[in-house]
Parts: C-alpha cells; structure tokens; sequence
C-alpha cells in the first residue's frame, strides 16, 4: 500500500516546516510507502524554496507550484489529480490534524471506505478539540447550515483531514468546481451523487496559530458558495454527476 499526502500551502513558510518534518519524520518512520506533495497556491514568500530545499534532501516529497493564487480547492484538486498513493490524504499545511491520526482514517479505508472524513464534531469525549471559541462556533453554525441545505448526516464538512482512495479521489476532483473553501462541501456531496461510502471519525485538533481563514470576510463567501452549490443540486445542475465514472 502506498500513501499519498496533499499539502495545499498558500504563504505557508512559517507553519509549514514545522508540519513537513512532522509528517515525513512519521510516515518514513511508519515503515509505509509514501509520497508527499506541497501544493504552493501562488505563495510569494518562501513557501516554494523551502519544499525544493527539503525536497533535494527527503526523497518522496514533491513540489506542485503555480501563479497565481488560486484558491484552497484548487490547490487540494491540484494534488489529488497528481497523486499516485493507493489512499490520498488531505492535510493542512498548519498541521492542526496530528499526522498520527491518519491511522484511524486508514482502518476505516481498509474496512471499505472510499471516503473518510476527520471530524471535530462527533462528540467522542476522546478526542481531543482545541479551538478558539469565536471560531467554534461560526464552524458549528456553518455546519448546521450544510446539514440543512445539501449534506445531511456529516456533522464537520470544513476539516482539513480527509482520505480518499485514488480511484475515488481522481474521479471526484476531476468533475469538482469550486476553488475556494467550500470546496469541500462540493466534493462531499459528489461522493455522495456518485454513490461512494463515506464515514466521519473523530480525531484529535488544536487550532494553530496564522490561519489564512478571515472569518469575517472568508464566512460570507463559504455561505455563498454553498448556497450556489445548493441551487445548482436543486435546479439539476449536478444531475449528470450521479452515475460512477468506470474505474
């Protein structure tokens, strides 16, 4: 089996290293086969020199890097669509998701899974949540939102732990849209169009300093686009996304 891990990194060279050694020193210590692949979203500080730098030293680690910025979503199809892993995992660039928490998305995976969803809300007393409160709660309400309009029964469609396998990942990207946060709510309701099994895990996440996330500005906008997405399902839009490409 061998893993592929997504980065997507948008100004990204003060969390990143931090994130980067954690992840490689864990997964070549894990004895797995693995790649990892930084997607540089148009940074313009030195996000994209410290991933070549620690590529020439790591092998396995890949750099994806383009101008100009385009958006989280973009960056994670971005990466997705390049990945060779038997699984494919999404990882923010903050390292907020423990890398070591792959493992319980990876036994869901192995029991048939083709999407596996880190979660913060599920409510499990052990695991673990670190988050500001303001943040917290505008996450809660957006998600009650979600629930309500398009994806009922997945309780945190936003966090950045995700596992998919390859055939899953490639299939739902290539036909996804949305390049900004709430790209996730659109490849959610894909894999749920295109019939794939999805489960929600809790796991463990700490807010870290530097996120890119305004939810002032950021908020409205993720709202938005999920009413876009909301509409667009309503009016048939993603009707002829129902049926599975063939493998």
């Amino acid at each position: 089996m061998q893993l592929s891990v997504i980065i997507p990194a948008y100004n990204e060279d003060r969390r990143l290293p931090i994130t980067l050694t954690s992840v490689y020193r864990y997964l070549y210590q894990s004895g797995l086969s693995f790649e990892i692949i930084v997607v540089d979203d148009g940074s313009y500080d030195d996000t994209a020199a410290y991933v070549e730098e620690f590529a020439q030293q790591y092998p396995g680690v890949r750099l994806l890097s383009y101008a100009p910025n385009r958006g989280k979503g973009y960056a994670v199809r971005t990466g997705m669509l390049a990945a060779r892993g038997d699984y494919l995992l999404m990882n923010d660039a903050d390292g907020s998701s423990p890398i070591e928490e792959m493992q319980k998305l990876l036994a869901k995976g192995e029991e048939g899974f083709d999407v596996v969803i880190g979660s913060r809300a599920m409510g499990d007393p052990e695991a673990v949540i670190k988050a500001l409160p303001h943040r917290k709660y505008i996450g809660n309400t957006f998600n009650l939102i979600v629930q309500k309009l398009i994806l009922p029964g997945i309780k945190d469609t936003q966090c950045g732990f995700k596992l998919f396998r390859r055939q899953a990942a490639h299939d739902i990207f290539s036909v996804s849209r949305l390049n900004g946060y709430a790209f996730d709510v659109e490849i959610l309701y894909i894999a749920r169009l295109r019939a794939y099994k999805i489960a929600e895990i809790a796991i463990n996440w700490a807010n870290v300093e530097g996120s890119k996330v305004n939810v002032l500005t950021d908020s409205p906008r993720m709202l938005a686009e999920v009413l876009r997405i909301t509409f667009s399902a309503w009016f048939g839009g993603y009707r002829k996304l129902m049926l599975k490409k063939k493998s």
